[in-house]
C-alpha cells in the first residue's frame, strides 16, 4: 500500500514536468512526527520544541539551550523514515527556535528547515514568526525548492484558558514550490492534571479539519495524551517520561487505511 501524502506529491511533480506548469505544489507535514503527533498533532498550544517549530511565539525566555531529538517509522511495512532536530536557545533576552526536519526514502524525501523568533507584546499576549525552506528530491527529477515567512500569536487568556494560532507561508519566494497557505487557531483547557486542547486547521483546497487532544499530567515526571483528527480519521496515543534534565517519550499513530506509525523521541536541557 503506497502512501497517500507521497502519492499526491509524485503526480504533483509528474504533473508539473510533463506540462511544464511551474511550480510545482508541495504537500509538507508528516502528521506523526514527534510529540505532539500523541495529541492529534496539534501544534499552535503546547510546551515542546517541535511545537515551537511551528508556533514560536509559545517559547518562554530561558538561558538554557533545549534540544530534542524524533525519530518516526511512518506506516510500518513501507520504507519509509522520517525525524527531526530541534534546538531552543536565548540570546539577548529573546529566544530562539531552529528544526531540521525530514520525510521519505531511498527515491523520495522531503526536507524542511526553520528558524523562528517570538516577541513579547505585553504580559500574557506574544506575537511569533518563522522563516522556512523546504526542498522536495525525487529519483529521476530535479530537486525543487522554495523559502517562506509564517506568522504565529499566542494568548493567556486566564491560568486555564490559552489561544495560539499560526499562518503558515505567508509570504513565499522560489519558483520551485508553491507551498499551501494554512491557517491554525487552538484553545487550551487545564483543569487539574488533564489539558484539553481543541484546534481548527484549514489548508488551502482542503476542507476545515478538527483536531481534539488530551493530556494527562503527574506533576513534572509523566504525561500520557491522545488525539484525534476528524477529517482523516487518525487516532493518536503516546507517552512522555520527564525529569530535571532529560526526557523521553513514545507516539503511536494509527491511521483508518494505512498501516500504523511509531516513534520515539530524546530531549535535553543543557546546564
Amino acid at each position: 500500500m503506497i502512501h497517500i501524502k507521497k502519492m499526491m506529491c509524485v503526480y504533483a511533480v509528474v504533473i508539473a514536468v510533463i506540462t511544464r506548469i511551474s511550480p510545482v505544489f508541495g504537500a509538507f507535514e508528516y502528521n506523526g512526527l514527534g510529540w505532539p503527533a500523541a495529541t492529534a498533532n496539534i501544534r499552535v498550544l503546547g510546551q515542546h520544541p517541535q511545537q515551537f517549530s511551528v508556533n514560536p511565539a509559545l517559547m518562554n525566555i530561558g538561558h538554557q539551550p533545549q534540544i530534542s531529538f524524533s525519530y518516526q517509522n511512518p506506516f510500518q511495512s513501507l520504507d519509509l523514515q522520517a525525524g527531526s532536530l530541534s534546538i531552543k536557545s536565548s540570546i539577548w533576552q529573546r529566544s530562539y527556535i531552529h528544526s531540521l526536519e525530514y520525510f521519505g526514502d531511498e527515491q523520495y524525501s522531503e526536507v524542511k528547515l526553520i528558524n523562528g523568533t517570538t516577541w513579547k507584546l505585553e504580559k500574557g499576549f506574544s506575537v511569533g514568526m518563522t522563516l522556512n525552506y523546504q526542498c522536495l528530491s525525487m529519483s529521476g527529477f530535479n530537486r525543487r525548492q522554495g523559502g517562506s515567512l509564517s506568522l504565529s500569536s499566542y494568548a493567556e487568556l486566564s491560568d486555564q484558558i490559552k489561544v495560539g494560532s499560526v499562518v503558515e507561508h505567508v509570504i513565499q519566494w522560489g519558483q520551485d514550490i508553491s507551498l499551501p497557505q494554512n491557517f491554525q487557531i487552538g484553545g487550551q483547557y487545564e483543569f487539574g492534571p488533564a489539558t484539553i486542547t481543541v484546534a481548527l486547521e484549514k489548508e488551502s483546497a482542503l476542507p476545515v479539519e478538527t483536531c481534539l487532544g488530551l493530556l494527562i499530567s503527574s506533576g513534572s515526571f509523566w504525561q500520557i495524551g491522545v488525539g484525534y483528527r476528524d477529517l482523516s480519521g487518525m487516532m493518536s496515543a503516546g507517552w512522555r517520561i520527564r525529569t530535571q534534565r532529560i526526557a523521553f517519550h513514545y507516539a503511536c499513530v494509527m491511521h483508518p487505511y494505512l498501516p500504523v506509525s511509531h516513534g520515539f523521541g530524546l530531549e535535553l536541557i543543557l546546564p
